[in-house]
């Protein structure tokens, strides 16, 4: 059924694309682009408008119920600007989010329950400088349970916040800022955590995994990045110095930019590397090529525990003058 479902689906929008520009890429549940039918879980459809942007459709395939939509500046700036909405399987609205021209998420932005129930709503104030937009603070302003009880009002309360990376935490605020004692767990439920905050600011906290290890944090080091051995600008510097320009590119003079995502794993090295956006004429194989001769990170760590980080990376291409 779904292998019919998807074929149909699929010269349909070829169909409408003759009409305007038009890409249909599937997904799986994780959110990994396949090219599979069968693990296949959700649709999207990028779309050009007459101003240039790009409308952002996607739906799930089973059942046929929009998932999200959003707006791109263009095909080559996939990051959402203005009202973004994604819905459950079941229709009703997961969340709605506003994004300013530069991609920021801004305002008033408010999540819900599957059962349709307002769950949390924050408030982003900002300030917009130089075209470029700021975000000044996080307000929560209010939590409630499924059940519609409101549990957080006006920055002061209990509220237990999901993101989307799995990871949940719990406790209270007062005056939007955290206090006391607060729990949760990361990585699917792997690690769990107990921390303690004073007026917003984390004291210490500790990380347990499955065997009851312990890792200790505090402030320091609850968030440490992957850093690449003289910071991601040496890295820049390796990949031009070290890109090897294939023959047909250079005779077809290609120009733009070929987009590479990798995963630094838990002992730094680069893994799972791709390419995102290809120029073609062998461009992106070129870049996987030197990104595997570059050297190993040191690997990211989420409160006291070394993680696994994406990354995307441009890197930009002029053949034209050769």
């Amino acid at each position: 059924m779904k292998r019919i479902f998807l074929t149909t689906l699929i010269l349909m929008l070829n169909y409408l694309s003759y009409g305007q520009l038009s890409f249909t890429t599937l997904y799986t549940k994780e959110g990994k682009e396949t090219k599979n039918i069968e693990e296949a879980s959700y649709y999207r459809e990028l779309s050009l408008l007459e101003n240039t942007q790009v409308r952002v459709i996607e739906k799930y395939i089973q059942p046929n119920k929009t998932k999200l939509l959003g707006t791109f500046p263009s095909f080559k700036e996939k990051k959402f600007i203005g009202e973004k909405l994604e819905a459950y399987e079941n229709g009703k609205i997961k969340y709605k989010e506003l994004y300013s021209n530069d991609g920021v998420l801004i305002d008033t932005a408010y999540y819900y329950h599957p059962n349709g129930k307002l769950k949390i709503a924050y408030k982003y104030p900002y300030t917009i400088e130089k075209n470029s937009t700021k975000v000044t603070d996080t307000l929560i302003l209010v939590y409630h349970d499924s059940l519609g009880n409101r549990h957080l009002f006006n920055g002061n309360g209990y509220a237990e916040i999901e993101y989307r990376n799995s990871t949940v935490e719990k406790g209270n605020y007062k005056e939007h800022q955290r206090i006391g004692n607060w729990t949760g767990s990361f990585m699917d439920g792997k690690y769990t955590f107990e921390e303690s905050y004073d007026n917003g600011k984390l004291i210490s906290g500790i990380t347990k995994d499955s065997t009851n290890k312990e890792y200790a944090y505090d402030q320091k080091n609850f968030m440490i990045q992957p850093a690449y051995p003289g910071d991601i600008i040496a890295i820049r510097k390796f990949i031009a110095s070290n890109y090897s320009y294939p023959r047909e590119a250079i005779q077809n003079k290609v120009k733009g930019t070929v987009r590479v995502s990798f995963v630094v794993d838990t002992v730094g090295n680069m893994v799972e590397m791709k390419v995102d956006e290809d120029l073609g004429f062998g461009t992106g194989e070129a870049a996987i090529k030197v990104l595997k001769k570059a050297k190993k990170w040191t690997p990211g760590y989420m409160r006291g525990v070394s993680v696994r980080v994406a990354y995307s990376l441009p890197i930009r291409l002029d053949m034209s003058g050769s």
